[in-house]
């Protein structure tokens, strides 16, 4: 039994989620009560993403043993990831009242906190994480990202500058970073933080965009509509540089150019207010 649970485990972190459900499922056969079996099937179904059955495996580990954490833990993960925020942040605290030391848990229930834009108890939670465990690189970056929506955005740089001391390759800490610094007047520094952010991840199409952004409010137009290019070119359907190509276009005097790109833009997103205005101002 254990050994089919851990070929399982070494499967899943191969990305290999059938054969590792495969083993998980053999193990089962002989151990049916085998709560960690159970708890880690329901991983893999989730990395699949198949949610309900995720939920449903979770459940039945807590059944077999309601004192398992990692399983509080993971029923609040797939919970978040369908949009039940509420009975996320139960599992997270259930998880915690059997193990108050679990950092993870802590983290997880910030970003449930996050998505309900309860930023205060996000940074609470977070802050909680990290005083478990110091060199959480995550916990800073989804601090960060809680103080920049926030508003406290001198805070925000030094949690995602922590999360780099702890973790260089964190290639989302440095786009984030970037767009902190940007709405922070430090548009050349916001720039360098993109391009780091793009040497780890070069099809990176946020931080393309982002990179577009920052360079429009260096004049620096031509420069801008290549980064929108890139980011189009990983991902055509991304509605929010189209947006932005059009601006860059209508600064540069191409109007039907513009116009083009704000319609591809309500194509991908209809209800794009920004894109509605920008195509009015064009058309007026």
């Amino acid at each position: 039994v254990v050994l089919f649970n851990f070929c399982g485990v070494i499967y899943v972190a191969l990305n290999q989620y059938d054969a590792g459900i495969d083993c998980y499922n053999r193990a089962l056969k002989i151990k049916p009560n085998f709560a960690q079996a159970h708890n880690n099937i329901g991983i893999a179904f989730r990395e699949k993403g198949e949610l309900a059955t995720s939920i449903g495996a979770f459940k039945q580990a807590l059944k077999l043993d309601p004192t398992y954490a990692a399983a509080h833990n993971n029923l609040g993960i797939s919970m978040k990831i369908i949009g039940d925020f509420d009975a996320a942040i139960e599992c997270f605290k259930q998880a915690l009242k059997i193990n108050p030391n679990y950092a993870q848990a802590h983290n997880n229930m910030g970003n449930a906190f996050m998505d309900k834009v309860e930023l205060d108890a996000a940074i609470d939670s977070y802050k909680s994480a990290l005083k478990l465990e110091p060199d959480f690189a995550d916990a800073y970056y989804n601090m960060g990202n809680a103080l920049r929506v926030k508003g406290s955005l001198g805070a925000a740089i030094d949690s995602y500058k922590r999360a780099l001391k702890l973790k260089p390759d964190f290639a989302d800490a440095y786009n984030n970073m970037g767009t902190t610094l940007k709405d922070h007047g430090e548009i050349n520094q916001a720039i360098d933080s993109y391009k780091r952010a793009l040497k780890l991840k070069p099809d990176f199409a946020d931080a393309h965009n982002n990179m577009g952004l920052a360079l429009v409010q260096k004049d620096d137009l031509g420069a801008a509509m290549e980064s929108y290019k890139w980011a189009l070119t990983i991902k055509p359907d991304f509605a929010e540089a189209n947006n932005n190509m059009g601006i860059a276009l209508m600064e540069q005097g191409e109007f039907d150019a513009a116009i083009d790109s704000y319609k591809r833009a309500l194509q991908l997103k209809p209800d794009y207010v920004d894109a509605h205005n920008n195509m009015g101002v064009v058309l007026v």
